[in-house]
């Protein structure tokens, strides 16, 4: 099955949106405006790589950000949404850490950077949890302050690349796979 027809189908419809509740908004959006929510190849990765780019700044509302930067750069919604969940807690320490690397080398930092061993949290005391955690952030500062947006951008340009050239070596295959059959069906003597 060629993947346009694919995303097609497990896409909802603007007007399945517009039915649902809390995704009323985003629906009446949609409807008049089909370009932000069909399945092409430079629409769906420029959205995929805009949701990368701001899943990976943590945000309370990432998945509305990303929706909202998609609809900006004309990209797919559904497919800028979707990707704000490959940033979760398995994959926070791999891009923080490279967060970090880049954040490091663009100022130019040199000092010690907090490290794990660093947060001493309290476990009797709860409510120092998040005061204890904010300390320990705040002393990554400049290198994950600068580093997250640059992470964001060097992941979003991958991701889109990555989705480009892997559509269109599934429809060049799917391309390939269709003219061998038809050779194979025009030829004298081939069984069908």
């Amino acid at each position: 099955m060629p993947a346009s027809r694919y995303a097609r189908r497990i896409l909802p419809h603007p007007d399945t949106l517009s039915q649902t509740k809390g995704l009323r908004w985003l629906g009446n959006y949609l409807a008049p405006r089909p370009w932000l929510w069909v399945a092409h190849r430079r629409r769906v990765a420029m959205g995929v790589a805009v949701g990368l780019a701001v899943g990976v700044i943590p945000l309370p509302t990432q998945m509305v950000v990303a929706a909202i930067a998609a609809i900006a750069c004309r990209a797919n919604v559904a497919a800028a949404v979707a990707a704000t969940w490959l940033t979760n807690p398995f994959t926070l320490v791999p891009i923080w850490s490279l967060a970090i690397a880049l954040g490091r080398m663009a100022s130019g930092h040199h000092g010690p950077v907090a490290t794990p061993e660093m947060l001493d949290i309290d476990w009797s005391a709860p409510l120092s949890w998040g005061t204890t955690l904010m300390a320990w952030i705040s002393n990554l500062g400049p290198p994950l302050l600068i580093g997250l947006p640059l992470a964001g951008l060097l992941l979003g340009a991958i991701a889109y690349l990555v989705v480009y050239l892997g559509w269109w070596a599934v429809i060049r295959g799917e391309r390939r796979r269709r003219l061998r059959q038809r050779a194979r069906q025009s030829t004298p003597g081939s069984k069908c």
